[in-house]
């Protein structure tokens, strides 16, 4: 193990680090250390800057805070709490209302033979300094083990509560469907007033043989943490994985995803939608392998930026020689409110299969001025035109999700945000 002297950049984190015995830690512990701190001539951090989040002392997280959740969302669905990244059995509901699944922490699971299986092999550490950081001490995850078959009866929610200041915060799922299982998760992220803490959260995900997992990511941590993200999917023959992420608040959120389409038939889904004002920071960079032949995705990301906001895409598509048949779609667009925001994307095709249907492209433009024009003089104001004219442009995106009682929520949720950008 390398010695850790007060000049190291990352003395702030480091030692919270040590003593883990989470399967792989002193291996990740010592990458960590080897590890520089990305900067812009970091190619896959460009235009993210981190080096502030070592600028100061990290506490560990406390997992026992006493905390007033939110009213529950109107959705028929379970609820699973973590409160400083620390599972919260006290806080949560329907655990056990079901045979053929676990809903858990994952840390009471680290010795079973699916864990042991999986762990580990979809969020590599090798040139990622904030995956080898999780690894090497994750505060607490959730395991969901969906068994053979199985269908999920109901929306798992899992609300992830950050409410103290200063703390390092480390979540680690670890989500698993069998042969012909089906899930839907809805995860949300919310703070109370925690500007300077540090949520670095791992997730990976096992998509079975016909397997369907549908997640549903919420950010909307208000005055709220860093956020940064990484998650890992591996999807076998005639699986099916969808990914909707929402971001509405925050103050550097960073959310990476790598998908592995595993066998044929596999297919994969990334929407997402983000409405940025203030100096919000949101970057979504995304990853898919057509591994074998006559696999299918579909991504499609839309955001409006205002204020100092700024968003930052980067998808990459790679079809491998093999990969005969693929059929891949990507798509971003954008549009900036006011001089100041910012956009940076990036749409990338890697193909080395000549049968092939992929396409790939971005936008940046601001709202039609003819459109503004043929509203205002209907007699709407100016702002509700506004409002009707990035609400019709976001649509698109929301129009994906099937769960209709989320789709409404996700609606009056987004529509309120545009009032106010």
């Amino acid at each position: 193990m390398n010695t850790l002297t007060a000049t190291d950049p990352k003395a702030a984190v480091l030692p919270l680090l040590e003593r883990s015995t989470w399967p792989g830690a002193p291996e990740a512990l010592a990458q960590a250390q080897a590890l520089p701190i990305p900067t812009s001539k970091t190619e896959a951090w460009k235009y993210t800057r981190v080096a502030k989040l070592f600028n100061q002392p990290y506490a560990a997280p406390k997992g026992d805070a006493n905390v007033a959740l939110p009213a529950r969302l109107p959705v028929d669905a379970l609820r699973v709490v973590f409160v400083n990244g620390r599972f919260r059995a006290d806080l949560s509901d329907g655990l056990k209302a079901q045979k053929g699944i676990v809903i858990d922490s994952l840390q009471h699971h680290l010795a079973h033979g699916p864990v042991k299986e999986h762990y580990g092999t979809l969020a590599p550490t090798g040139e990622r300094l904030f995956t080898a950081m999780n690894t090497a001490a994750p505060t607490d995850g959730l395991i969901l083990l969906v068994t053979k078959g199985v269908k999920v009866e109901k929306p798992i929610h899992v609300l992830h509560v950050t409410t103290w200041e200063r703390q390092l915060v480390q979540p680690r799922d670890l989500f698993m469907l069998h042969e012909g299982a089906e899930a839907e998760m809805i995860i949300e992220y919310i703070a109370l007033d925690t500007p300077e803490a540090f949520v670095n959260s791992v997730r990976e995900c096992v998509v079975g043989e016909g397997a369907r997992l549908m997640i549903h990511k919420l950010q909307h941590e208000v005055n709220g943490p860093a956020n940064i993200s990484f998650e890992g999917v591996r999807v076998a023959s005639k699986g099916h994985f969808s990914l909707s992420t929402t971001t509405l608040d925050g103050a550097l959120v960073r959310n990476e995803v790598s998908v592995s389409l595993a066998g044929p038939e596999a297919h994969a889904e990334l929407n997402g939608v983000y409405l940025l004002n203030g100096t919000t920071h949101c970057d979504n960079h995304t990853y898919i392998g057509h591994d074998v032949p006559d696999c299918t995705s579909d991504e499609l990301y839309k955001g409006i930026v205002a204020g100092k906001g700024t968003s930052v895409f980067n998808g990459k598509v790679y079809v491998k020689q093999d990969a005969q048949r693929t059929r891949a779609y990507q798509s971003n667009a954008n549009i900036l409110l006011g001089d100041d925001a910012k956009v940076y994307t990036k749409p990338e095709l890697e193909i080395y299969a000549d049968d092939v249907k992929c396409s790939h492209g971005c936008t940046i433009g601001r709202l039609d001025e003819k459109g503004l024009f043929y509203l205002r003089s209907r007699g709407v104001s100016e702002a509700e035109a506004r409002k009707l004219m990035a609400h019709a442009f976001i649509t698109e995106v929301v129009e994906r999700v099937q769960n209709e009682e989320w789709k409404a929520v996700l609606t009056a949720l987004i529509d309120n945000k545009l009032a106010h950008l």
